[in-house]
Order: structure tokens, then C-alpha cells, then sequence
């Protein structure tokens, strides 16, 4: 058949293909069977899209048993199938969990390519975008604006690497222990809900729900473990002690940033994260100003309305990319605070 007359084939029946190979791979009983044979009859764009998912399957096998294959040392990993899910950003987000296999099949709007399971575990969002994706042993993962994790389960542990922005991590039962790698250490869990950083100059852990383990690196080359319990956050600062987490900064899963006593430089830099069109602090002087209250982490106008309104400052809007704000000619910065 040649690509004019291939059947235009939907992503929802690309889906239910890699779910129905999934399923037959694990073993089916006679009423499964009977299910999958009854969806493969009900249109031919069905078997299309089946065929090329076990194409894939059996391309996968086979080259990673080849010399190629052997040579680039791939590993076991999910068998994942993920596709655009953000308008106008190339992110990476699990559309179904497909078993076991030696490779990743990676279904972008047209065929099956065949990646590396480094590639299949990494998960990327853009600037405003906040998401949430099941893993492999069903835990969830959230990840915040502008965010980098990287996944890697084996047989015997479950490891992860936040290397940019910030993420939820909350933890399934599971005989492998989860740990988290960013710089300076890892934090290990078990069934628990924590959030961590690498946005600031030191990671930072906040524990939510159950305890969890801090390793961290010491300037002597060794390693020590610092307990965190639920309620407690720390840095991964050798010398950090756990403090009472601030119950506005776990707001950032609700899409709001929420701040208490925050210096205005840094409540900027915040909402900046989440969007194209920058707030800027017209005199230096404002970055100390005190913010307290919570705002929508993507209306960038609605934020500095707020602020020139709690300060008695004026908005310049006239910049399509930017918004500055700047201290009224009644008033100084000094005479707000």
C-alpha cells in the first residue's frame, strides 16, 4: 500500500493499538481476545494502526539485538508512547504505558520511531506549563514551568534526575526504593509526597506527606543522611536544618504563586518563570519591597496591577514583551514600605 492510499489514522486509534500490543504481550484470557478481535474487525484503520505498532515492537527486538544495538548499551526501560500535548512547544508527555522492552517506541503525529530509553524517560515542560504524568509503577510526577526530569527504572531501583526547574514527586508502593538525583545529593523515598527545587542557588526539599531521606554530599567527599519528615523543608546545603515548609509555596501545583513576605525582586522573578512577557522593577529600590497575598502564575498584567496597586505604583505597558513597573511621582519606594 503506498502512503496516498494508507488510511488517515487517528492518535485516540494509534493509542488503543500500543494499549491493545500491551495487553496481548502481558497475556490475554479468551473474553480479552475476543474484545481485541472485535475492536481489530470494527474498522480497518484498527489493523493499520495494530500492524505498525507490532512492526515497531518487533523492529525494537531486533535491533536491540543486533550489533548496533549492543553496542549503544541500551538498557530496559518503560515501552512508552508519547506525543506533543502543549500548543505551539515541542513537550514530551506519556500518552500510554506499553509493558517492558528492550527500546522506546516514540509516536509523534505520523509513524513509529525507535529512540533509546534515555531519550523515552525524559520529560520537558514549557515556559507556563505545568503538568502531571503517570510513571511506569504508578506513581505521579508534576512537573512546574520550564521544567527537566529524567527517568530511569530498573528491576531494582526506581532513580530520577530534576535537572531544571521544579517538580512533585508522589511515590507508589513499591519493594524499589525512589530517589531523586539533583546537585549536592538525592533524596530517597518510599510512598511519599515531596516537592524539590533546583531553581535557586541550593535545591530545596519540602516533604508533604510521609518522611523522606536527605544524602547529601559533604565538603569532606563523604555522605550524610538528614531525615525530613512531613511538614519540614530543607536545602541540600550540607550545613542546612530542616525549617517548617511554608504552606504557600506547595501552591505552585494549582497554577498560582503564592507569597508571604516575599521581597518584590524575587516575587517578580517568579511569576517571571511562567511567562514570555517579563515584569520588570523600573527603580532598584522596589526589589525590597515586602509582598504578601497570591497570584495567577500566567496573567503577568493581573501581578503587577496588583503590586502598583499595593504600592501606589504605575504600570508601563506599552512594551509588547514587557510590563515595568515604575514608583508613582507622589511617591517613593521608601515612603511605601
Amino acid at each position: 500500500m503506498t502512503d496516498a492510499e494508507r488510511p488517515s489514522i487517528p492518535r485516540s486509534v494509534h493509542d488503543a493499538a500500543g494499549a491493545w500490543l500491551a495487553r496481548r504481550q502481558a497475556g490475554t484470557d479468551p473474553d480479552g481476545e475476543k474484545a481485541f478481535l472485535a475492536w481489530l474487525d470494527a474498522d480497518p484503520r484498527h489493523r493499520a494502526a495494530y500492524d505498525e505498532a507490532a512492526r515497531a515492537w518487533r523492529d525494537s527486538e531486533l535491533l536491540a539485538d543486533s550489533k548496533v544495538g549492543r553496542s549503544r548499551k541500551l538498557v530496559r526501560a518503560p515501552f512508552l508512547m508519547r506525543h506533543s500535548t502543549h500548543v505551539g512547544a515541542v513537550s514530551l508527555g506519556v500518552a500510554a504505558i506499553l509493558g517492558v522492552g528492550t527500546l522506546t517506541m516514540v509516536r509523534h503525529a505520523g509513524p513509529f520511531d525507535l529512540v533509546s530509553a534515555a531519550d523515552a524517560a525524559t520529560y520537558r515542560t514549557a515556559v507556563g506549563e505545568i503538568r502531571t504524568v503517570r510513571l511506569a509503577d504508578g506513581s505521579t510526577l508534576t512537573l512546574d514551568t520550564s521544567t527537566l526530569v529524567r527517568v530511569h527504572f530498573t528491576p531494582d531501583r526506581r532513580r530520577l534526575e530534576l535537572a531544571e526547574g521544579r517538580a512533585r514527586f508522589s511515590v507508589a508502593q513499591d519493594r524499589r526504593s525512589f530517589t531523586v538525583a539533583v546537585s549536592g545529593g538525592e533524596i530517597v523515598a518510599h510512598q511519599t509526597v515531596f516537592d524539590v527545587s533546583v531553581v535557586g542557588a541550593e535545591p530545596t526539599v519540602a516533604a508533604i506527606e510521609g518522611d523522606i531521606a536527605l544524602q547529601k554530599e559533604g565538603r569532606d567527599g563523604g555522605v550524610a543522611t538528614q531525615s525530613l519528615v512531613a511538614g519540614k523543608a530543607s536545602s541540600m546545603g550540607a550545613d542546612a536544618v530542616p525549617r517548617a515548609r511554608s504552606l504557600a509555596e506547595a501552591r505552585w501545583v494549582s497554577g498560582m504563586v503564592a507569597l508571604d513576605k516575599t521581597p518584590l525582586g524575587s516575587a517578580v522573578a517568579a511569576i517571571n518563570r511562567y511567562n514570555h512577557r517579563q515584569v520588570q522593577l523600573g527603580d532598584p529600590g522596589l526589589a525590597r519591597l515586602s509582598v504578601t497575598g497570591a497570584f495567577r502564575a500566567r496573567d503577568p498584567q493581573q501581578f503587577a496591577q496588583a503590586i502598583a496597586t499595593m504600592f501606589g505604583l504605575v504600570v508601563d505597558a506599552s512594551h509588547p514583551d514587557r510590563l515595568i513597573l515604575q514608583p508613582s511621582r507622589k511617591k517613593s519606594p521608601a515612603a511605601r514600605k
